[in-house]
């Protein structure tokens, strides 16, 4: 488990030093694998509190990086308000925004939702990223680790640093039921489309929807968790949503969008599955990775559907 384990007792202490008064109303909240998330109240105002390891401390800076890159925006996240350490802790302190998380919302509602979706990530393409550098998964400072957006997609076969989320992670292919074939067929898959993918620079949320969104009498009041946020092609976001909601059709909802609304995107298609088989590879890592063999079976029977329709 990479989120750490947080005694309530330590947490009300840490919360009575920041606030000078014990929090009311403290709860957990279920959301993300790296941080622990907690919403409490001090007089009457409410907050939200997410603690990491020092190892993956790196995600609280990202968001308070995020955070200051969307604040001439309308784009709702949260202000860090406070961050420290405690023992071996790291922590960041932000308002509790207004909302419910679009995983808890009745269907219907969540369906009704979807335009202000489509519409609430076009202004995350709009957001200016000349604070950042290269590409791919970006750092607390806003630097990618890659050269080009292809080398950092072509790079998800390579194994990582070691204390990095997934390190040395290639023994997956002899210890569990991860198959070293079919990977190796979508990453070739995935290279072939390398040539239709731009060198523009984006916002990538990468992580759109489910517990990290917000919803509120039928508009998005908040977006959360910028952890696993890249620095890449928009496109990379709908073919991300569109993956995990088929039923949806949602790569046809976003080309209509940016067909009314005169954005000229080429080569779509290929782009879209370019991405697609991208999310499927690090979801195959991680299904393998977290013992998840359903999981593993449902990605990789939507990954040929997905190669088969082209």
């Amino acid at each position: 488990m990479i989120k750490p384990t947080v005694d309530i007792d330590w947490l009300t202490e840490l919360l009575r030093d920041q606030f000078g008064q014990s929090p009311a109303n403290l709860a957990a909240i279920e959301s993300g694998l790296i941080a622990s998330v907690f919403s409490f109240e001090i007089d009457g105002k409410g907050f939200v509190i997410r603690i990491a390891t020092a190892q993956h401390a790196e995600s609280l800076k990202k968001d308070q990086f995020i955070a200051g890159m969307l604040s001439p925006t309308a784009i709702p996240v949260p202000i860090v308000l406070h961050t420290g350490t405690m023992d071996d802790l790291h922590f960041a302190i932000a308002p509790k925004l207004p909302g419910v998380q679009l995983d808890q919302l009745p269907r219907q509602e969540y369906l009704n939702l979807v335009p202000a979706m489509i519409e609430n990530l076009d202004d995350i393409r709009l957001v200016d990223v000349n604070s950042t550098q290269k590409y791919g998964y970006f750092d607390g400072e806003g630097v990618g680790p890659s050269e080009s957006w292809p080398e950092y997609l072509l790079g998800i076969k390579d194994e990582q640093p070691e204390g990095t989320y997934y390190g040395k992670w290639h023994h997956l292919f002899n210890e569990t039921f991860m198959d070293r074939e079919f990977f190796d067929h979508v990453h070739n898959r995935m290279a072939a489309l390398m040539e239709f993918c731009p060198s523009d620079r984006y916002l990538v949320h990468s992580d759109y929807g489910w517990d990290n969104v917000l919803a509120q009498d039928g508009k998005i009041t908040a977006v959360l968790d910028w952890a696993n946020a890249l620095l890449g092609d928009f496109l990379y976001d709908v073919a991300w949503m569109d993956i995990y909601s088929p039923e949806l059709d949602l790569r046809t909802q976003f080309k209509e969008h940016f067909r009314l609304h005169g954005v000229q995107v080429d080569n779509y298609e290929q782009r879209i599955l370019a991405y697609q088989l991208h999310i499927s590879l690090e979801s195959q890592m991680f299904c393998s990775m977290m013992d998840g063999l359903d999981n593993y079976k449902w990605i990789c029977d939507r990954t040929n559907y997905l190669l088969e329709r082209g």
